[in-house]
């Protein structure tokens, strides 16, 4: 059910938005505003009061030992994105990051690797679909979700696949376990917005459009993926990098 709602929600976002065009784009933005507006009513009154409750019963200790299991959750993701880039070198050390951290580190909730040198090698497939040149597509608000691309969406469903949660879920027909992963999933998205509390209310009190302060600061960071696809296009780039040669110290 879990994949299956994540590829119905991909395909109908790319169909609506894949034909958008200078005529549609008021009916788009109506969209959004409304769909904005029930995201920050659900945000207000269920998930922000929950978040708050949950910083109060912990401290930034555990907090930050949440925030290193889900982290480290996401090498797998990184392992596979750095090798379709053709960064092999950096998938190596992706893979002995999680292979280190989630026992040396104890599952993940402390991140031993960095400590020996092996740097996180972030990537995603939306990162991978860019240095591509796939457009991003229009801007726009998802239910729950909140603001993504075609191109977002696309590249977190794919990244959701790689998840050791999905693959738990996926193949486990025990109950109690999938109440487990979906309980994890729950804190990992509960704690991720008590951490960022400060923030998003610094940004709402800050605006005088709430919506458009939250549009404009996610275009703004959609920007870091232009320079992916210019170096996609020159062709001596072009060629993956198969390089084997791995830090003395992995």
């Amino acid at each position: 059910m879990y994949k299956k709602c994540l590829l119905l929600m991909t395909v109908l976002t790319l169909a609506s938005c894949s034909s958008v065009n200078t005529q549609d784009t008021s009916a788009l933005e109506s969209y959004n505003k409304a769909m904005f507006e029930f995201n920050y009513q659900l945000d207000k009154n269920i998930i922000k009061p929950v978040a708050k409750g949950y910083k109060k019963v912990t401290n930034q200790f555990v907090r930050n030992r949440v925030s290193s299991f889900f982290n480290n959750l996401e090498e797998p993701q990184y392992m596979v994105n750095n090798l379709l880039q053709g960064e092999v070198k950096n998938s190596g050390v992706s893979i002995g990051r999680f292979v280190i951290n989630s026992t040396l580190g104890l599952l993940g909730t402390f991140d031993i690797a960095t400590s020996w040198g092996l740097e996180k090698k972030k990537n995603t497939f939306d990162a991978t679909m860019a240095k591509y040149c796939v457009p991003d597509g229009p801007f726009v608000v998802l239910p729950v979700v909140g603001p993504s691309t075609p191109r977002h969406l696309t590249g977190w469903v794919a990244d959701s696949y790689t998840s050791p949660l999905y693959w738990s879920l996926a193949n486990s027909d025990d109950e109690k376990s999938n109440v487990i992963v979906w309980s994890a999933t729950g804190l990992k998205y509960i704690n991720l917005r008590a951490e960022n509390m400060e923030l998003l209310d610094s940004l709402e009190q800050g605006s005088v459009d709430y919506y458009e302060a939250t549009k404009s600061a996610f275009l703004q960071n959609r920007k870091k993926f232009v320079s992916l696809c210019s170096q996609a296009d020159n062709s001596d780039d072009n060629i993956p990098n198969y390089d084997f040669d791995f830090e003395a110290d992995f």
